[in-house]
């Protein structure tokens, strides 16, 4: 038996999620979710010069880079709920947008905060991994067998029935 030592670095987000941004949120598109934007918006704060902070966020995880890592931590109960909220009223809102009136969203504007915890370090994509991604996609799609591009409902809230 053998016991090891690791250092974990963690880092406090404070998350403001603001009536515009539910607004302007988009069921489905992960590009536009309400919690994504306000998540990226706290991150800029942290660290202005980040660029794209690639956040993804669902109702079991939340997942971004910084500063040259990959960080991660669960999605808190808060933001889970609304989440899940937010996507039951996509009917709705599509009924509301194809009539032109405006939809009131019942979530509400929200702060929230979470822990995430320090990953692995980002490596650069070289040209020649890039070359072989693309070989291998072609392969599949000659094969019948494209890429996934689904994101559905089901894949956001799996496993969280009893949120």
């Amino acid at each position: 038996m053998r016991i090891k030592t690791k250092l974990i670095e963690t880092l406090k987000v404070s998350v403001s999620v603001l009536a515009r941004d539910i607004q302007d949120g988009k069921c489905g598109l992960p590009g536009r979710c309400m919690e994504k934007v306000a998540i990226e918006r706290s991150l800029r704060n942290i660290d202005p010069k980040g660029g794209d902070h690639k956040t993804k966020i669902d109702a079991g995880i939340i997942k971004f880079n910084l500063k040259g890592y990959r960080w991660s931590s669960p999605t808190p109960r808060k933001p889970k709920i609304a989440l899940i909220q937010f996507d039951k009223e996509e009917k709705a809102r599509k009924r509301a947008d194809k009539l032109g009136v405006d939809f009131v969203s019942k979530v509400q504007p929200h702060s929230w905060k979470f822990v995430a915890t320090k990953g692995d370090k980002i490596i650069p994509f070289t040209a020649e991994r890039q070359k072989l991604v693309n070989e291998a996609r072609r392969r599949r799609a000659a094969e019948g067998k494209p890429d996934r591009t689904d994101y559905n409902l089901h894949k956001r809230v799996v496993g969280l029935g009893n949120v």
